[in-house]
């Protein structure tokens, strides 16, 4: 099920002391999904899915989200209400590459994350294929 299909974008400035997700501007197609039903008989590991694909729509606009995925959760998992270490961040682009974040150690009032990038799985992509036909 579709919770969020949004544009995301950001000028790569900061307001108001907050951090951008980095400082090139960027624009992204993310949508939001939930994997799993309601269901008692099956427990998702990772229930929701991030589905995010770059939409450059000028060459500053060319920033990748794989070194700044950290950021971007961060700011997803906050406004759409997330849990960050129990959803996929799924990358389209040239291979669809999905990206899993923990959390390492606590410095001050900012947690640090471990990421791990790594190919979709045949059941992930299985799952996430109705999804992605029209992005």
């Amino acid at each position: 099920m579709i919770l969020h299909d949004i544009s995301y974008e950001w000028d790569g400035k900061s307001k108001a002391g907050e951090k951008p997700i980095s400082w090139w501007p960027g624009s992204y197609r993310v949508r939001i999904v939930k994997l799993g039903d309601n269901t008692k008989a099956i427990a998702y590991l990772f229930p929701i899915a991030v589905i995010f694909k770059s939409q450059k729509t000028t060459e500053p606009m060319n920033t990748s989200l794989r070194n700044y995925i950290d950021n971007f959760a961060t700011k997803i998992s906050m406004a759409y209400g997330l849990d960050i270490e129990k959803t996929l961040w799924i990358e389209l682009a040239e291979q669809i590459q999905v990206a899993q974040l923990h959390p390492d150690r606590k410095l001050s009032d900012k947690t640090l994350y471990t990421i791990s990038w790594r190919q979709a799985r045949p059941n992930e992509l299985s799952m996430i294929a109705p999804y992605i036909k029209d992005l």
